[in-house]
């Protein structure tokens, strides 16, 4: 019997959080229907206007994954794709939202009393 690679990953959301000053992609998909079992996923990502991807290892069963520390004010773009034992499936694409400016951190703060 023949089985067919996995159909395209579904719903790729992307959503960012700020922890620490350092903003984090949070990439969530759903799992596709598939004749065999989805052994893991892959993830791409790279920095709009940037030609190399950088890949990201979620936990095998994992439908999410963070991208961490990524740049203030870019846009990225993101691939997912599913892998079982008859092959990997294709590439679906998402691309964020520009990332959250983050003002820089206080210091120098001086209190001063007036009466």
């Amino acid at each position: 019997m023949t089985y067919r690679v996995p159909p395209q990953v579904e719903n790729i959301n992307i959503n960012q959080t700020v922890s620490n000053e350092m903003i984090n992609l949070q990439v969530t998909w759903n799992q596709p229907t598939s004749d065999r079992p989805i052994q893991h996923y892959e993830v791409l990502y790279r920095k709009q206007g940037i030609s190399s991807w950088t890949s990201v290892t979620p936990n095998p069963t994992a439908r999410q994954t963070t991208i961490r520390n990524v740049d203030k004010g870019s846009v990225y773009n993101v691939q997912v794709r599913a892998v079982s034992d008859a092959g990997s499936g294709q590439w679906k694409s998402a691309t964020s939202q520009r990332t959250y400016r983050v003002p820089p951190q206080v210091s120098n703060i001086q209190i001063t009393q007036t009466y």
